[in-house]
């Protein structure tokens, strides 16, 4: 049997772009005073837990929030790894609108009145793909486009070396996690908002993950 490990995905604190409710994929704002208040909320929260490897998207959003988890934490951390597997998704041309609009334009070529209804009645690959359609350039990533870059980067952290129950942290974006969590664990709820700095804990085990807590 192999070694067993607990991937602690965390979304990043509230950011400038997300207090305005603009469309936050691959472009990036720096934390509100209240997003860094809720990280170091976050990092008292796991200051005990032992981190075996540290890694955050390529955004500076979730290089601001490790350094503040990290920060309440009671034991030595390992340097932080940066990799742009773990980024966002790139809403194409629906980047830096006004959330409201964009969702709405979202909604529209999914043919339903609302995107909370659209996530209601569609998965989360279909709503993905529904991003992808509604963006006038075609640009914005397709799931499977955003799910073959962050499988990427999960396989190199589960192949790293660690001791038996290692945990490893991996701060990074709320349609990430989701999309991570909707391969990887069955049955989860995945229609609400991930909260900033929220944690969701999957144990992987002999190429098998397991959901541990969700948005929490």
């Amino acid at each position: 049997m192999g070694k067993k490990v607990n991937l602690y995905l965390i979304r990043h604190g509230e950011t400038y772009l997300n207090r305005y409710k603009r469309m936050q994929g691959w472009s990036d704002s720096p934390l509100t005073e209240e997003g860094k208040l809720v990280a170091v909320e976050t990092g008292k929260k796991l200051a005990d837990t032992v981190f075996a490897h540290v890694y955050t998207s390529d955004s500076g959003r979730t290089l601001e929030t490790a350094e503040i988890i990290l920060k309440e934490n009671n034991h030595s951390v390992p340097t932080i790894n940066r990799r742009k597997e773990f980024r966002e998704t790139f809403f194409g041309g629906l980047e830096g609108e006004y959330s409201q609009v964009a969702l709405e334009k979202v909604a529209e070529a999914a043919d339903v009145s609302s995107f909370h209804e659209l996530r209601q009645k569609h998965t989360v690959k279909e709503v993905a793909d529904f991003i992808h359609k509604a963006d006038p350039y075609g640009h914005a990533e397709s799931f499977d486009q955003q799910w073959d870059r962050i499988q990427a980067g999960l396989e190199e952290v589960v192949g790293l070396e660690y001791e038996d129950e290692a945990n490893i942290l991996i701060v990074t974006h709320g349609n990430t996690i989701r999309n991570t969590v909707s391969q990887l664990c069955k049955e989860v709820d995945l229609s609400v908002d991930i909260r900033n700095a929220s944690v969701t804990v999957i144990q992987h085990l002999d190429r098998e993950y397991a959901m541990v807590s969700f948005n929490q």
